[in-house]
Protein backbone atom coordinates (compact mmCIF):
# COMPACT_ATOMS: atom_id res chain seq x y z
CA UNK A 1 0.00 0.00 0.00
CA UNK A 2 1.10 3.80 -0.92
CA UNK A 3 1.43 6.25 2.31
CA UNK A 4 2.51 9.82 1.26
CA UNK A 5 5.39 11.51 4.40
CA UNK A 6 4.92 15.38 4.54
CA UNK A 7 8.34 16.62 6.10
CA UNK A 8 9.28 19.40 8.01
CA UNK A 9 11.20 22.13 6.97
CA UNK A 10 14.61 20.54 7.36
CA UNK A 11 13.57 17.79 4.48
CA UNK A 12 17.24 16.68 4.03
CA UNK A 13 17.58 15.48 7.76
CA UNK A 14 13.90 14.17 7.61
CA UNK A 15 14.46 11.88 4.53
CA UNK A 16 17.37 10.71 6.20
CA UNK A 17 15.67 9.80 9.25
CA UNK A 18 12.69 7.89 7.72
CA UNK A 19 15.32 6.06 5.62
CA UNK A 20 17.05 5.33 8.82
CA UNK A 21 13.77 3.89 10.70
CA UNK A 22 12.42 2.31 7.78
CA UNK A 23 16.04 0.47 7.22
CA UNK A 24 15.16 -2.21 9.42
CA UNK A 25 12.07 -2.88 7.10
CA UNK A 26 13.98 -3.58 4.00
CA UNK A 27 12.46 -0.24 2.44
CA UNK A 28 15.21 1.84 1.14
CA UNK A 29 15.79 5.10 -1.17
CA UNK A 30 16.11 2.53 -4.57
CA UNK A 31 16.64 -0.86 -5.83
CA UNK A 32 19.89 -1.26 -3.94
CA UNK A 33 18.37 -0.47 -0.82
CA UNK A 34 16.07 -3.30 -0.38
CA UNK A 35 18.11 -6.41 1.33
CA UNK A 36 16.99 -6.14 5.46
CA UNK A 37 19.34 -5.19 7.70
CA UNK A 38 19.31 -6.69 11.42
CA UNK A 39 18.90 -2.98 12.73
CA UNK A 40 15.13 -3.00 13.37
CA UNK A 41 14.24 -6.94 13.47
CA UNK A 42 11.53 -7.29 16.26
CA UNK A 43 10.26 -4.24 14.86
CA UNK A 44 9.65 -6.01 11.21
CA UNK A 45 7.80 -8.72 13.58
CA UNK A 46 5.73 -6.16 15.85
CA UNK A 47 4.58 -3.85 13.09
CA UNK A 48 4.64 -6.70 10.51
CA UNK A 49 6.23 -3.84 7.60
CA UNK A 50 7.46 -6.49 5.04
CA UNK A 51 10.16 -5.17 2.09
CA UNK A 52 8.76 -4.39 -1.44
CA UNK A 53 9.28 -6.31 -4.42
CA UNK A 54 12.97 -6.13 -5.62
CA UNK A 55 12.38 -4.94 -8.46
CA UNK A 56 10.54 -1.56 -6.89
CA UNK A 57 11.47 1.30 -6.00
CA UNK A 58 9.90 1.11 -2.31
CA UNK A 59 10.59 4.97 -1.88
CA UNK A 60 9.88 7.98 -4.38
CA UNK A 61 10.90 11.79 -4.00
CA UNK A 62 7.99 13.55 -5.34
CA UNK A 63 9.30 16.72 -3.75
CA UNK A 64 11.50 17.79 -1.32
CA UNK A 65 9.20 17.90 1.53
CA UNK A 66 7.17 15.11 0.15
CA UNK A 67 7.86 11.06 -0.09
CA UNK A 68 5.92 8.66 -1.58
CA UNK A 69 6.65 5.30 0.20
CA UNK A 70 4.93 1.23 -0.48
CA UNK A 71 4.42 -0.37 2.84
CA UNK A 72 2.99 -3.55 3.59
CA UNK A 73 1.34 -2.86 7.03
CA UNK A 74 -1.71 -2.30 9.03
CA UNK A 75 -2.69 1.52 8.21
CA UNK A 76 -2.70 2.13 12.21
CA UNK A 77 0.69 1.06 12.55
CA UNK A 78 1.96 3.06 9.41
CA UNK A 79 -0.02 6.00 11.62
CA UNK A 80 2.19 5.35 14.86
CA UNK A 81 5.69 5.98 13.38
CA UNK A 82 4.58 10.14 13.65
CA UNK A 83 5.16 9.33 17.18
CA UNK A 84 8.64 8.37 15.98
CA UNK A 85 10.01 10.68 13.75
CA UNK A 86 10.83 14.08 14.83
CA UNK A 87 10.84 15.18 11.20
CA UNK A 88 7.40 14.27 9.61
CA UNK A 89 4.78 15.81 10.13
CA UNK A 90 1.59 14.21 8.64
CA UNK A 91 1.20 10.35 7.03
CA UNK A 92 -1.56 10.04 4.13
CA UNK A 93 -2.54 6.88 3.01
CA UNK A 94 -3.33 6.37 -0.77
CA UNK A 95 -7.12 5.96 -1.55
CA UNK A 96 -7.75 6.88 -5.15
CA UNK A 97 -5.50 7.68 -8.41
CA UNK A 98 -7.86 10.79 -9.04
CA UNK A 99 -10.73 12.86 -7.05
CA UNK A 100 -13.65 10.84 -9.96
CA UNK A 101 -14.69 8.91 -6.89
CA UNK A 102 -13.81 10.75 -3.68
CA UNK A 103 -17.27 10.83 -2.58
CA UNK A 104 -17.04 7.02 -2.04
CA UNK A 105 -14.08 7.48 -0.21
CA UNK A 106 -15.46 10.15 2.66
CA UNK A 107 -19.32 8.12 2.68
CA UNK A 108 -16.82 6.14 5.00
CA UNK A 109 -16.29 8.45 7.72
CA UNK A 110 -17.95 8.83 10.78
CA UNK A 111 -21.36 9.72 11.07
CA UNK A 112 -22.55 13.63 11.58
CA UNK A 113 -20.84 16.58 10.33
CA UNK A 114 -17.92 16.32 8.41
CA UNK A 115 -14.88 18.64 8.53
CA UNK A 116 -13.59 18.71 5.48
CA UNK A 117 -9.57 19.94 4.46
CA UNK A 118 -7.86 19.65 1.37
CA UNK A 119 -4.17 19.97 0.97
CA UNK A 120 -2.28 20.26 -2.74
CA UNK A 121 1.04 18.88 -2.50
CA UNK A 122 1.24 18.31 -6.00
CA UNK A 123 2.91 20.32 -8.63
CA UNK A 124 0.59 21.64 -10.71
CA UNK A 125 -1.74 24.87 -9.44
CA UNK A 126 -5.25 23.40 -8.12
CA UNK A 127 -7.75 25.64 -6.38
CA UNK A 128 -8.06 22.98 -3.37
CA UNK A 129 -10.70 25.30 -1.30
CA UNK A 130 -13.00 25.56 -4.73
CA UNK A 131 -12.65 21.76 -5.33
CA UNK A 132 -13.34 21.00 -1.29
CA UNK A 133 -16.54 23.42 -2.08
CA UNK A 134 -17.88 20.98 -4.96
CA UNK A 135 -17.65 18.29 -2.95
CA UNK A 136 -19.31 19.36 0.22
CA UNK A 137 -22.09 21.20 -2.62
CA UNK A 138 -22.21 17.32 -3.63
CA UNK A 139 -22.80 16.16 -0.39
CA UNK A 140 -24.80 18.27 1.52
CA UNK A 141 -28.15 16.46 0.76
CA UNK A 142 -27.02 13.76 2.59
CA UNK A 143 -24.36 15.30 4.75
CA UNK A 144 -23.62 18.50 7.14
CA UNK A 145 -20.11 19.48 5.60
CA UNK A 146 -17.60 22.59 6.78
CA UNK A 147 -15.07 22.93 4.76
CA UNK A 148 -11.78 24.60 6.23
CA UNK A 149 -9.53 26.85 3.69
CA UNK A 150 -5.78 25.98 4.22
CA UNK A 151 -3.39 28.59 5.75
CA UNK A 152 -0.29 27.48 4.00
CA UNK A 153 -1.18 28.50 0.84
CA UNK A 154 -3.46 25.85 -0.72
CA UNK A 155 -2.32 23.15 2.42
CA UNK A 156 -3.58 22.84 5.86
CA UNK A 157 -0.74 23.59 8.13
CA UNK A 158 0.05 21.10 10.32
CA UNK A 159 -1.21 22.51 13.39
CA UNK A 160 -4.84 23.43 11.88
CA UNK A 161 -4.63 19.86 11.00
CA UNK A 162 -4.04 18.72 14.64
CA UNK A 163 -6.78 21.29 15.61
CA UNK A 164 -9.70 19.86 13.69
CA UNK A 165 -8.66 15.83 14.34
CA UNK A 166 -8.27 15.62 11.08
CA UNK A 167 -6.72 12.34 11.04
CA UNK A 168 -9.65 10.74 13.75
CA UNK A 169 -12.98 13.01 13.81
CA UNK A 170 -12.35 14.84 10.09
CA UNK A 171 -11.30 14.19 6.95
CA UNK A 172 -7.94 15.58 5.13
CA UNK A 173 -7.57 14.60 1.11
CA UNK A 174 -3.80 15.51 0.17
CA UNK A 175 -3.91 15.66 -3.77
CA UNK A 176 -0.19 14.52 -4.99
CA UNK A 177 1.33 13.39 -8.04
CA UNK A 178 -0.68 10.25 -9.39
CA UNK A 179 -2.88 10.43 -6.45
CA UNK A 180 -5.08 11.56 -3.60
CA UNK A 181 -4.59 10.59 0.15
CA UNK A 182 -6.43 10.76 3.10
CA UNK A 183 -4.66 11.72 6.56
CA UNK A 184 -3.70 8.94 8.96
CA UNK A 185 -1.74 10.66 11.28
CA UNK A 186 -0.37 14.28 12.17
CA UNK A 187 2.65 15.45 14.60
CA UNK A 188 1.28 16.33 17.60
CA UNK A 189 2.07 19.61 18.42
CA UNK A 190 1.08 19.92 21.87
CA UNK A 191 3.68 17.55 22.76
CA UNK A 192 6.67 19.09 20.95
CA UNK A 193 5.47 22.33 22.78
CA UNK A 194 5.51 20.56 26.28
CA UNK A 195 8.82 18.71 25.55
CA UNK A 196 10.39 22.42 23.70
CA UNK A 197 8.76 24.81 26.41
CA UNK A 198 7.74 23.24 29.37
CA UNK A 199 11.47 22.16 31.02
CA UNK A 200 12.22 23.58 34.31
CA UNK A 201 15.79 24.13 33.12
CA UNK A 202 17.21 25.49 29.63
CA UNK A 203 19.95 27.69 28.62
CA UNK A 204 20.14 29.43 25.44
CA UNK A 205 23.36 30.93 25.06
CA UNK A 206 25.40 27.61 25.20
CA UNK A 207 23.29 26.42 23.29
CA UNK A 208 20.37 23.55 22.81
CA UNK A 209 19.49 21.28 20.81
CA UNK A 210 16.11 21.60 19.14
CA UNK A 211 13.73 18.78 20.42
CA UNK A 212 12.51 17.63 16.59
CA UNK A 213 16.16 17.98 15.11
CA UNK A 214 17.29 16.05 18.18
CA UNK A 215 14.90 13.00 17.85
CA UNK A 216 16.43 12.90 14.25
CA UNK A 217 19.37 12.42 15.13
CA UNK A 218 18.56 9.71 17.40
CA UNK A 219 16.75 7.69 15.14
CA UNK A 220 19.53 8.52 12.52
CA UNK A 221 22.12 6.87 14.48
CA UNK A 222 20.04 4.10 15.84
CA UNK A 223 19.47 3.19 12.02
CA UNK A 224 23.74 2.25 11.68
CA UNK A 225 23.70 0.53 15.44
CA UNK A 226 22.49 -2.72 13.18
CA UNK A 227 23.06 -5.82 15.92
CA UNK A 228 20.48 -3.96 18.31
CA UNK A 229 17.40 -6.23 18.55
CA UNK A 230 14.38 -3.89 19.60
CA UNK A 231 10.42 -3.66 18.83
CA UNK A 232 9.00 -0.25 18.08
CA UNK A 233 6.46 0.76 21.16
CA UNK A 234 6.88 4.99 22.28
CA UNK A 235 7.07 5.83 25.80
CA UNK A 236 4.54 8.26 25.76
CA UNK A 237 1.75 8.41 27.97
CA UNK A 238 -0.34 11.03 25.68
CA UNK A 239 -0.23 8.48 22.82
CA UNK A 240 -1.60 5.50 22.77
CA UNK A 241 0.84 3.57 20.29
CA UNK A 242 1.92 0.09 20.45
CA UNK A 243 5.49 1.14 19.25
CA UNK A 244 8.74 1.47 21.72
CA UNK A 245 12.31 0.91 21.26
CA UNK A 246 13.37 -1.66 23.45
CA UNK A 247 16.89 -2.32 22.94
CA UNK A 248 20.64 -2.85 24.26
CA UNK A 249 21.86 0.18 22.58
CA UNK A 250 22.98 2.98 24.86
CA UNK A 251 22.28 6.80 23.67
CA UNK A 252 25.26 8.43 25.53
CA UNK A 253 25.58 12.34 25.32
CA UNK A 254 29.11 13.82 25.77
CA UNK A 255 28.53 17.51 25.57
CA UNK A 256 24.58 16.92 27.30
CA UNK A 257 24.22 20.66 27.84
CA UNK A 258 20.02 21.39 28.99
CA UNK A 259 19.35 16.93 27.69
CA UNK A 260 17.50 17.40 25.14
CA UNK A 261 18.66 14.45 23.21
CA UNK A 262 19.15 12.69 26.61
CA UNK A 263 15.14 13.67 26.66
CA UNK A 264 14.76 11.85 23.29
CA UNK A 265 16.28 8.64 23.86
CA UNK A 266 14.42 8.28 27.20
CA UNK A 267 10.97 8.86 25.03
CA UNK A 268 11.71 6.90 22.83
CA UNK A 269 12.69 3.72 25.64
CA UNK A 270 16.36 4.13 25.14
CA UNK A 271 19.11 3.88 27.99
CA UNK A 272 21.11 7.18 28.33
CA UNK A 273 24.25 8.43 29.83
CA UNK A 274 25.24 11.91 29.58
CA UNK A 275 28.03 14.31 30.66
CA UNK A 276 28.65 17.67 30.83
CA UNK A 277 32.13 19.54 31.70
CA UNK A 278 29.96 22.60 32.78
CA UNK A 279 28.50 21.59 36.42
CA UNK A 280 25.27 24.14 35.66
CA UNK A 281 24.60 21.94 32.48
CA UNK A 282 24.92 18.40 34.27
CA UNK A 283 22.28 20.13 37.36
CA UNK A 284 19.92 21.54 34.41
CA UNK A 285 20.26 18.22 32.40
CA UNK A 286 19.58 16.04 35.87
CA UNK A 287 16.54 18.55 36.73
CA UNK A 288 15.07 18.44 33.06
CA UNK A 289 15.29 14.61 33.14
CA UNK A 290 13.83 14.47 36.58
CA UNK A 291 10.45 16.69 35.10
CA UNK A 292 10.14 14.35 32.11
CA UNK A 293 10.09 11.30 34.48
CA UNK A 294 8.05 12.36 37.40
CA UNK A 295 6.15 15.42 36.23
CA UNK A 296 5.57 16.22 33.00
CA UNK A 297 3.06 13.62 32.29
CA UNK A 298 4.97 12.60 29.09
CA UNK A 299 6.28 9.52 30.40
CA UNK A 300 4.54 6.48 33.14
CA UNK A 301 8.09 6.23 35.22
CA UNK A 302 6.88 3.19 36.78
CA UNK A 303 6.33 1.36 33.12
CA UNK A 304 9.60 2.68 31.50
CA UNK A 305 11.73 1.47 34.58
CA UNK A 306 9.65 -2.43 34.19
CA UNK A 307 10.97 -2.50 30.85
CA UNK A 308 14.59 -0.92 31.50
CA UNK A 309 17.76 -1.68 33.41
CA UNK A 310 16.66 -1.54 37.13
CA UNK A 311 19.96 -0.28 37.40
CA UNK A 312 19.25 2.93 35.93
CA UNK A 313 19.31 6.59 37.69
CA UNK A 314 19.63 10.05 36.63
CA UNK A 315 22.31 10.71 39.29
CA UNK A 316 24.83 7.78 38.79
CA UNK A 317 23.97 8.43 34.44
CA UNK A 318 24.38 11.77 34.27
CA UNK A 319 27.67 13.37 35.34
CA UNK A 320 30.65 16.04 35.28
CA UNK A 321 33.15 15.00 32.91
CA UNK A 322 35.75 16.35 30.24
CA UNK A 323 34.92 14.39 27.30
CA UNK A 324 38.56 15.00 25.73
CA UNK A 325 40.18 12.76 28.91
CA UNK A 326 36.89 10.08 29.84
CA UNK A 327 37.59 6.59 29.38
CA UNK A 328 34.80 5.54 27.16
CA UNK A 329 35.70 1.90 27.81
CA UNK A 330 33.55 2.26 31.17
CA UNK A 331 30.91 1.78 28.72
CA UNK A 332 30.32 -2.14 28.66
CA UNK A 333 27.41 -2.20 26.01
CA UNK A 334 26.71 -1.51 22.39
CA UNK A 335 25.94 2.18 22.49
CA UNK A 336 25.58 5.35 20.16
CA UNK A 337 27.13 8.53 20.72
CA UNK A 338 24.79 11.36 19.78
CA UNK A 339 25.57 15.00 20.60
CA UNK A 340 25.75 18.67 19.92
CA UNK A 341 29.27 20.20 21.32
CA UNK A 342 30.39 23.76 21.81
CA UNK A 343 29.40 25.46 18.89
CA UNK A 344 31.03 28.60 19.64
CA UNK A 345 29.86 32.43 21.32
CA UNK A 346 26.67 33.65 19.95
CA UNK A 347 27.48 35.87 17.65
CA UNK A 348 24.92 38.67 16.38
CA UNK A 349 27.31 39.19 13.53
CA UNK A 350 28.98 37.60 10.65
CA UNK A 351 32.42 36.21 11.55
CA UNK A 352 35.59 38.18 9.64
CA UNK A 353 38.45 35.89 8.88
CA UNK A 354 40.57 37.42 12.10
CA UNK A 355 38.12 35.17 14.25
CA UNK A 356 40.21 32.14 12.94
CA UNK A 357 41.88 31.84 16.31
CA UNK A 358 38.45 31.37 18.23
CA UNK A 359 37.57 28.90 15.23
CA UNK A 360 40.75 26.85 15.97
CA UNK A 361 39.90 26.45 19.36
CA UNK A 362 36.76 25.20 18.63
CA UNK A 363 38.24 23.04 16.18
CA UNK A 364 40.58 21.72 18.98
CA UNK A 365 37.62 20.81 21.20
CA UNK A 366 36.30 18.58 18.29
CA UNK A 367 39.33 16.75 17.71
CA UNK A 368 40.58 16.14 21.28
CA UNK A 369 37.40 13.99 21.87
CA UNK A 370 37.35 12.05 18.72
CA UNK A 371 40.78 11.24 19.33
CA UNK A 372 40.25 10.04 22.92
CA UNK A 373 37.13 8.48 21.76
CA UNK A 374 39.21 6.61 19.73
CA UNK A 375 41.36 5.75 22.32
CA UNK A 376 39.47 4.83 25.00
CA UNK A 377 36.17 3.16 23.32
CA UNK A 378 35.46 -0.35 22.13
CA UNK A 379 34.76 0.13 18.53
CA UNK A 380 33.09 -3.43 17.90
CA UNK A 381 30.32 -1.56 20.64
CA UNK A 382 30.37 1.98 19.47
CA UNK A 383 28.00 1.44 16.93
CA UNK A 384 27.91 5.47 15.36
CA UNK A 385 28.14 8.71 16.33
CA UNK A 386 25.93 11.49 15.33
CA UNK A 387 27.52 14.62 16.04
CA UNK A 388 26.87 18.62 14.79
CA UNK A 389 29.62 20.54 13.88
CA UNK A 390 29.18 24.53 13.33
CA UNK A 391 28.66 25.95 9.98
CA UNK A 392 29.20 29.84 10.09
CA UNK A 393 28.47 32.58 7.70
CA UNK A 394 31.52 35.03 6.72
CA UNK A 395 31.35 38.91 6.13
CA UNK A 396 32.76 37.98 2.75
CA UNK A 397 29.41 35.86 1.72
CA UNK A 398 31.28 32.41 2.00
CA UNK A 399 30.66 29.67 4.72
CA UNK A 400 33.17 28.25 6.68
CA UNK A 401 32.70 24.56 7.84
CA UNK A 402 34.62 22.89 10.73
CA UNK A 403 34.07 19.41 9.99
CA UNK A 404 35.38 20.21 6.33
CA UNK A 405 38.19 22.15 7.31
CA UNK A 406 39.21 19.18 9.83
CA UNK A 407 37.63 16.58 7.69
CA UNK A 408 41.12 14.89 6.74
CA UNK A 409 42.32 15.14 10.32
CA UNK A 410 39.28 13.07 11.27
CA UNK A 411 39.96 10.55 8.87
CA UNK A 412 43.33 9.83 9.77
CA UNK A 413 42.49 9.72 13.81
CA UNK A 414 40.51 7.10 12.32
CA UNK A 415 36.83 7.67 11.65
CA UNK A 416 34.92 7.26 8.19
CA UNK A 417 32.35 9.63 7.08
CA UNK A 418 28.96 7.54 6.43
CA UNK A 419 26.74 10.00 4.80
CA UNK A 420 27.79 13.72 3.05
CA UNK A 421 27.16 16.07 6.22
CA UNK A 422 22.84 17.46 6.27
CA UNK A 423 22.43 21.12 6.82
CA UNK A 424 20.23 22.72 9.35
CA UNK A 425 19.32 26.28 9.80
CA UNK A 426 17.12 28.96 8.67
CA UNK A 427 19.12 31.59 5.75
CA UNK A 428 19.64 34.59 8.29
CA UNK A 429 21.33 32.48 10.82
CA UNK A 430 24.45 33.23 11.37
CA UNK A 431 25.72 30.49 13.09
CA UNK A 432 24.18 26.84 11.42
CA UNK A 433 24.42 23.30 12.31
CA UNK A 434 26.45 20.41 10.06
CA UNK A 435 24.68 17.03 11.30
CA UNK A 436 27.77 14.76 10.85
CA UNK A 437 27.51 11.08 10.76
CA UNK A 438 31.03 8.98 11.67
CA UNK A 439 32.06 5.27 12.42
CA UNK A 440 35.00 4.15 13.92
CA UNK A 441 37.34 2.12 11.75
CA UNK A 442 37.39 -1.24 12.86
CA UNK A 443 40.03 -1.92 15.51
CA UNK A 444 40.61 -4.84 18.07
CA UNK A 445 37.73 -5.07 20.62
CA UNK A 446 39.62 -3.57 24.23
CA UNK A 447 39.54 -5.72 27.45
CA UNK A 448 36.74 -4.57 29.36
CA UNK A 449 37.15 -3.21 32.97
CA UNK A 450 35.05 -5.92 35.07
CA UNK A 451 34.07 -2.96 37.10
CA UNK A 452 33.02 -0.45 34.67
CA UNK A 453 29.46 -1.27 35.17
CA UNK A 454 28.61 -0.05 38.73
CA UNK A 455 31.19 3.26 37.30
CA UNK A 456 27.96 4.33 35.00
CA UNK A 457 25.02 2.45 36.47
CA UNK A 458 24.30 2.04 40.49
Amino acid sequence: MDYYFILGRENKISQKEIESVLAGFGVGFGPSCHCKTEGRGNLSEKIALSQAPRNDLAISILADDVLEIKLNADTKKVADLINILGGTIKIFQKVASNLENIDNVLAGSPKGKIILGISNYSKSKIDSFRIALKIKKRLSKKRKVRVIAGKDNDRLSSAQSFQYKLDREGVELGLFDGGVGRLIAVQDIDFWSKIDYGKPRSDARSGMTPPKLARAMVNIALGQARSMNHELRIMNESHNSEFSIHNSCLVVDPFCGSGNILIEGLVLGLDVIGSDISEKAVFDTKANLEWLLHESGIMNHESWTKTHNSEFSIHNSIFQADTTKYDYGKIDRDFIIVSEPYLGQPRKSKLELEDEEDIEDIEGLYLDFLQNLKLTADSLQLKAICIIFPLYELKNGKKLSIFEHCIDKIEKIGYTLICPPLTYGRDYQIVKREIVLLKLKSQKSKVKNQTSKSKIFS
